[in-house]
């Protein structure tokens, strides 16, 4: 008898698989592509690619941070979008956040944002620069007042924090021709 139930003791452990170990699940969460911007070529392409991907943390990290840097983040809205959206005056860093967790939100799934910089010019000084862009963004969303082109020149002053990485300080937003600016995808989405 005590041979049987040895036996089926043995066999109901065996044959469950109760000690064999499993392969860990994947988590669950988006990674981090965002490499450590030790060059302003790296900085603006973890600027690109946190957009496109949609990924708040690594859109984030781009930006000052007063934990290594004694400056403040500056937005300067393009002309005539200021009255069009007053929440655009006294524009941070924490409003940079609302803006992407909306953008996030109402960017319609299964299909590509692009954000292409072009025409790129830079002034070097020591631990900051200014560079200046022509942009095109393409926003599918699902509110169509929201989706669509926008397009201008962006000037961004850049900083070496005490990290000594690149990050966005003051960006400047200009409207070019008849076409939509980043400055109203901003005010339409906070």
């Amino acid at each position: 008898m005590k041979k049987i139930i040895t036996a089926l003791l043995m066999f109901s452990l065996f044959s469950c698989d109760l000690l064999t170990t499993r392969d860990p699940e994947k988590p669950n969460t988006a990674g981090n592509s965002n490499i450590p911007a030790t060059t302003p070529d790296i900085l603006f392409s973890n600027f690109i690619s946190s957009i496109q991907d949609k990924i708040l943390e690594n859109y984030l990290v781009c930006f000052i941070d007063p934990s290594f840097s004694n400056k403040k983040y500056k937005f300067i809205a393009s002309a005539g979008s200021v009255s069009q959206y007053p929440v655009l005056i006294g524009w941070n860093i924490d409003s940079e956040r609302q803006y992407f967790k909306n953008f996030k939100a109402i960017a319609k799934s299964g299909q590509s944002i692009s954000l292409i910089l072009s025409n790129g010019n830079n002034t070097q000084l020591g631990d900051s620069a200014v560079y200046q862009y022509d942009y095109s963004l393409s926003f599918p969303a699902n509110d169509q007042t929201v989706s669509g082109d926008y397009k201008g020149s962006v000037q961004f002053k850049i900083y070496l924090d005490s990290r000594n990485q690149w990050v966005i300080g003051e960006w400047f937003d200009l409207r070019k021709d008849n076409f939509s600016s980043w400055s109203e995808l901003k005010g339409r989405l906070y």
